[in-house]
């Protein structure tokens, strides 16, 4: 059984709450049938006292896992994503342009809102492509953020089932 002192339990809880939660779900899981309370949980959770290096092996493994995962997600999934927001965003100037020539005032207000989208998409591309996130959470919100983004153009018929947001 893995033990853990208080101080790294802490800091585990802190900094890596998914993870947390996962071996809180394990330890809970462990047990039989018996009611839970304070008492039940303290049982099932291991000891707090030593055997550090076989939890932060334990992790390193869960991350390294995770970041495998998520670079061959980057390839198959959000490179074509991204391309298929930059077409829609590439599409817009002719749109806010005739708008520009049939005289309506919010071309200007138009521009803006796709170089924020531009802006948006590349800052997204950079965290789930190009590996730019220090935690694993950071990773599944740009994830989440980028499926929003494309969520607007669900009628376009280049659009794929697999990016609606969870």
């Amino acid at each position: 059984m893995t033990t853990i002192n208080r101080g790294t339990l802490l800091e585990l809880i802190r900094n890596r709450p998914l993870l947390a939660a996962e071996l809180l779900g394990d330890a809970l899981a462990s047990g039989g049938e018996e009611p839970f309370d304070r008492g039940t949980l303290l049982r099932r959770l291991p000891p707090l006292e030593r055997d550090e290096p076989a939890l932060a092996a334990r992790y390193r493994e869960i991350v390294a896992d995770a970041r495998r995962a998520r670079a061959h997600q980057a390839e198959t999934v959000f490179e074509g994503l991204i391309a298929f927001l930059r077409a829609r965003i590439g599409e817009g100037p002719d749109q806010t342009y005739g708008a520009a020539d049939a005289g309506k005032r919010d071309s200007r207000k138009a521009e803006r809102d796709l170089a924020a989208k531009r802006d948006r998409v590349n800052f997204l591309e950079s965290v789930l492509v190009n590996g730019l996130y220090l935690a694993l959470e950071e990773h599944a919100q740009a994830e989440h953020l980028l499926k929003l983004e494309a969520s607007a153009y669900n009628w376009h018929t280049d659009y794929q089932d697999a990016w609606q947001p969870e």
